[in-house]
């Protein structure tokens, strides 16, 4: 009886590891069926518009028409009133005013890298970078980057899932000399060639006299084709200042992320390092 009970309990703990160690598989495999689903939109969609193209041929050229009447009616409009409004602009001028102090510039590049290793039955590999042009506290504009590379082995096979995250469009103020708030929009391509808008926002502190450096960010990747989610993460970091020089910083620490990618949840600890250049 006691073999019997040992044998149920090896067979229902191995069933519970095997679901746990297929989190990339899972997710590959509905990222492609999401993939095949969408192709197959595509392609029904592209031969039922042929026959309304002439329609909506015409209907373009009569609103860019309108379009065109309403640029060139206001351009003269426009030059109409130019005499008015240049004099009422020259006696606003003529008013003394005190110049503002320019704020100073705080570019910088940086590049990141992070490997969770934490659980050990799946990899989580992510290198970035960015670029911010801005105001020291003040306004900003940000480019940023990033490879994501999850990967498992499942008997002796490794299997992967690999998105390139742009985010093109993204708003970096720096609210104060330590703190940096980021909100901006992209998207997620992934291994299937699949482009899945994704939306971000976060922030980032950064202290020279501590030489700690915290943040946070959440990205959103939605899928508007059916309402579903292709990816929904959560990451934070907690690092230290190796090199602390005011051009030139290296931080290193501890970096989490909790995800779940079309329906299936993942979560990693481990390693992060960043390099920033002003």
């Amino acid at each position: 009886m006691k073999n019997h009970i040992t044998v149920v309990i090896a067979f229902m703990l191995g069933l519970h590891i095997s679901a746990q160690a297929q989190k990339v598989g899972q997710i590959k495999k509905k990222a492609k069926s999401n993939s095949e689903r969408r192709s197959s939109e595509r392609r029904s969609s592209s031969s039922s518009s042929r026959g309304s193209s002439g329609a909506g041929s015409d209907f373009a050229g009569a609103v860019c028409s309108s379009v065109l009447d309403g640029c060139v009616t206001g351009i003269f409009n426009g030059v109409g009133s130019g005499g008015s409004s240049s004099r009422s602009s020259d006696r606003k001028t003529k008013r003394s005013r005190e110049p503002k102090p320019k704020k100073e510039d705080h570019h910088y590049f940086q590049l990141k890298a992070s490997y969770g290793f934490l659980p050990n039955n799946y990899q989580v590999f992510r290198p970035g970078a960015r670029v911010r042009f801005g105001k020291k506290r003040g306004f900003g504009m940000a480019f940023d980057y990033r490879y994501n590379y999850l990967s498992e082995k499942i008997l002796e096979e490794r299997i992967s899932y690999i998105t390139h995250d742009i985010q093109f469009i993204q708003f970096a103020p720096e609210v104060s000399n330590d703190v940096e708030i980021r909100a901006g929009f992209g998207f997620m391509r992934d291994e299937f060639n699949e482009f899945y808008p994704e939306f971000l926002a976060g922030f980032n502190a950064l202290s020279d006299q501590t030489r700690w450096n915290f943040g946070t960010e959440i990205r959103v990747a939605s899928d508007f084709s059916n309402g579903t989610a292709a990816r929904v993460e959560w990451g934070s970091h907690v690092q230290y200042a190796l090199v602390n020089n005011p051009k030139f910083k290296v931080y290193g620490g501890l970096r989490t992320k909790v995800a779940s990618y079309f329906g299936v949840g993942l979560w990693s600890i481990g390693l992060g390092l960043t390099m920033r250049v002003y």
